[in-house]
């Protein structure tokens, strides 16, 4: 008898990808914008191409979506450096004209410069309580451990955070400007200056007024008590005392809003490499960037035709991956997101990047791409999750000369198909995708070659290119810290609303 997979082999090689049945192979490798909504998860491990095919796909985005706005959250530079330069390297046209136009670079912990983000503003389009609660949020979110230690921490960080949020937003000076979250730690460790907050500013925000003097700083509170009821809060509020980071919290106003990238369609890069070593400043950065936007998009009506869809990347931040609230949050974008119109795009080289939960939330991504993964255990979770399973693809040899094959169990075909995912090629990838929100693609799609990107000569290297960009509505951090320093409890000033 003729041993086909023999014959096959000897006639045309090798086949470029094992026999399971749900894969074809394709020379398309381009996602669907109408199945974005059920969010994307790229991995792949460093040199595989991931970067500069993602960044030919967001290119592809801004170019069909002249309005459509884009946020990238990028830990190391790679997906803002790359993508900027394949727009540089465009032929000269409208489309590109249009999107560099668009084009808003952060960076911060910056030397030199800062691009103001205070949380307490009016232009942020959100409510003081939302502001508040989205303070709040960072506190928690970046404490779960010193909560769950003693009673004292978690009112610290649960009650007494929220109570000086609202105080802080009282305290305004002669132009209706409030003070900011760098001012907290100042307030809490000088009992003299929030004594005279809370009796010139309180009356504005009862409660706090109330919570402060009667747990804080009334007479039997010992400065031992005080000190308990506090710390906690105080050592969280230390991670913005840099320069960069009191200069880009405590700036009067915000030079840019996520309200104001929605509105105009921006393609907004908050650009990590600064701050690749401040675990702590990282985790207080990126997850303030995604509350402020969280709060902004819950106050959408679901399906509402007259929200502009928003997609957001997040490129390798692992501090923003360990957080749980943002493994609940990337876990309800097939659902509650959804149908307000975020999308989420997230980008890893392994699973060991991600918290348990996320892990898990992980699959319930629409569309999922893998490049090469050299991690044996992170391949074969790949193949459980996206290969069919065929009971006839591998056989046990049989237990004698006179006795037919065994059936392996699945676990032979994913053992197959993540040995080959290990192997992958620079720039060969495996792809499930959605054509639209409720139509997924029957095959899953291996792509041989990912398509070519443009090469050429910059005007200048792409370092200098970001920062020309960035500094478009950035300003010096000693102007920024001048307007700071000069913050002082004044005369009892109205809050605008009042």
């Amino acid at each position: 008898m003729i041993d086909l997979k023999l014959l096959l082999k000897i006639l045309f090689g090798d086949p470029v990808h094992p026999p399971i049945p749900n894969i074809r192979t394709s020379k398309d490798d381009t996602l669907y914008f109408d199945g974005l909504t059920r969010g994307t998860a790229i991995s792949g491990d460093p040199g595989t191409g991931k970067t500069s095919w993602e960044a030919g796909e967001l290119k592809r985005y801004a170019i069909t979506f002249p309005d459509g706005p884009i946020i990238v959250y990028d830990l190391n530079s790679s997906l803002t450096n790359e993508f900027n330069t394949q727009i540089e390297l465009m032929p000269d046209s409208p489309e590109k004209e249009n999107i560099q136009k668009r084009i808003v670079v952060d960076i911060p912990g910056h030397e030199t410069h800062v691009l103001p983000k205070p949380i307490f503003s009016p232009e942020h389009g959100l409510s003081e309580e939302d502001l508040v609660q989205v303070v709040t949020s960072i506190i928690e979110e970046l404490n779960p451990e010193k909560i769950a230690l003693t009673p004292m921490m978690a009112q610290s960080l649960e009650v007494t955070a929220p109570q000086l949020a609202r105080l802080i937003m009282a305290i305004r000076n002669e132009y209706g400007e409030s003070w900011q979250v760098t001012e907290g730690k100042k307030l809490l460790m000088d009992e003299g200056m929030l004594k005279k907050a809370c009796k010139e500013y309180g009356h504005f925000v009862p409660e706090a007024k109330w919570y402060f003097e009667n747990q804080l700083l009334a007479k039997g509170v010992t400065p031992q008590g005080y000190e308990a009821r506090t710390s906690a809060l105080i050592g969280t509020l230390s991670a913005i005392e840099s320069r960069p980071l009191r200069a880009r919290y405590g700036h009067y106003r915000p030079h840019i809003t996520y309200k104001e990238i929605i509105d105009k369609g921006l393609i907004y890069f908050v650009s990590g490499e600064k701050i690749a070593n401040q675990e702590k400043v990282q985790a207080w950065v990126y997850w303030c960037e995604f509350a402020l936007l969280r709060a902004l998009i819950n106050l959408r009506t679901p399906h509402d035709p007259n929200d502009k869809p928003v997609l957001i990347v997040i490129d390798e931040v692992y501090k923003l991956f360990e957080i749980r609230g943002m493994a609940n949050a990337l876990g309800q974008i097939s659902t509650y997101f959804r149908s307000r119109k975020l999308m989420a795009v997230v980008i890893i080289q392994a699973f060991w990047q991600l918290d348990e939960r996320f892990q898990e939330q992980y699959w319930n991504f629409g569309n999922i791409i893998s490049f090469a993964m050299s991690n044996h255990n992170d391949a074969y979770t790949i193949s459980q999750q996206l290969g069919q399973y065929n009971p006839t693809s591998e056989k046990f040899r049989a237990r004698s000369n006179h006795s037919q094959p065994v059936a392996e169990a699945d676990r032979g075909q994913y053992l197959m198909m993540a040995n080959w995912l290990q192997n992958l090629k620079a720039r060969q990838m495996v792809m499930r995708r959605y054509s639209t929100e409720q139509e997924k693609d029957p095959y899953l799609r291996f792509v041989e070659k990912t398509r070519d990107k443009l090469t050429g000569t910059l005007r200048a290297p792409i370092a200098e290119i970001k920062e020309e960009i960035f500094k478009r509505r950035a300003i010096p951090i000693r102007d920024a810290l001048e307007v700071i320093n000069k913050r002082t409890l004044q005369k009892e000033t109205k809050p605008p609303s009042a």
